[in-house]
């Protein structure tokens, strides 16, 4: 038992050296149309560059959101198969629509342990953060 709580206090030690904190990393992906195998592909291109531009140590949680136009499959769902991602809890809602909302996008709020915090904007979501 004393091992076990040894290793524990090294394992929170060396993430404490690397400056771990939680944080929301957000991101977004368009589709050119609502089809199923489209959203299967681009949630997991998403979800990879997400990780490829951070130091992502635990993830804590995970929420979609889609345009009301996004009818034919989950992205939560697309994520939980493609990537055998289970033990995470994930949900999708629907986004809000305002005047001239963008249409069929998927976005992402990645609540994690990370000592960055990188937002991805791929396809015609890159139009989301445009600069200030």
């Amino acid at each position: 038992m004393e091992k076990d709580s040894k290793k524990a206090t090294s394992d929170n030690e060396e993430m404490d050296k690397k400056n771990y904190k939680i944080v929301g990393i957000r991101g977004a992906t368009s589709l050119g149309s609502d089809e199923p195998e489209e959203i299967r592909k681009k949630v997991v291109e998403l979800w990879n560059e997400i990780n490829s531009q951070n130091d992502i140590e635990r993830i804590v949680s995970v929420m979609f959101s889609v345009t009301p136009d996004i009818k034919s499959f989950n992205p939560a769902t697309a994520l939980r198969e493609g990537l055998l991602v289970e033990d995470i809890p994930l949900m999708c809602l629907q986004e809000a629509m305002f005047e001239n909302s963008p249409q069929r996008i998927i976005r992402i709020l990645l609540i994690c342990e990370s000592t960055t915090q990188n937002f991805v904007y791929i396809h015609d979501a890159k139009n989301l953060r445009g600069k200030k």
